[in-house]
């Protein structure tokens, strides 16, 4: 081990407390804190080969923890900024359940035959169009028709039953 690298580990072994309650002072979240320390030390060590000063080894680890802090900083900013664009996005608010109970409708979907069953769900749950119903369970328009009129009357033939 080469005098710098060893130099390296006694910072670690020395400074590491004191770098890490600074990393969670700034992040405010201990394994982010923990994460912040390591890649500092990672960064330092692995660009050794142009601190030209040894002595300033610590303070260019404190640069080091700063900026990788200021980095999980950003990150957080910026999922925070997207993140409820993103759950808009994607929460559409299920339905299916209005009126009736949901483990009711379960049942009386798991009542129909199988070729309804698919046909109802695909076209009223997932939303999906009669023409690709019809490619996605290999059968005729005209039968994804057929199959989700039956299934639809047999649906509310259950349900009052249940209801």
């Amino acid at each position: 081990m080469d005098e710098l690298t060893r130099k390296l580990t006694d910072l670690y072994q020395e400074h590491y407390r004191q770098l890490l309650r600074i990393a969670l002072l700034l992040v405010d979240d201990r394994s982010a804190a923990e994460d912040v320390v390591h890649d500092a030390f990672l960064r330092v060590y692995d660009s050794r080969s142009r601190l030209r000063d040894p002595d300033k080894a610590l303070a260019f680890l404190r640069q080091a923890v700063l900026n990788r802090a200021r980095s999980v900083l950003r990150r957080r900013l910026v999922a925070k900024r997207y993140q409820p664009t993103l759950a808009e996005r994607d929460s559409h608010p299920d339905d299916t359940g209005r009126g009736v109970d949901r483990a009711l409708l379960a049942d009386a979907l798991a009542k129909l035959p199988r070729r309804q069953r698919e046909a109802v769900v695909l076209r009223y749950y997932a939303d999906v169009s009669e023409a690709r119903t019809a490619e996605l369970m290999r059968v005729s328009p005209g039968a994804v028709k057929s199959y989700c009129s039956r299934g639809v009357a047999r649906l509310s033939e259950l349900l009052r039953e249940w209801v």
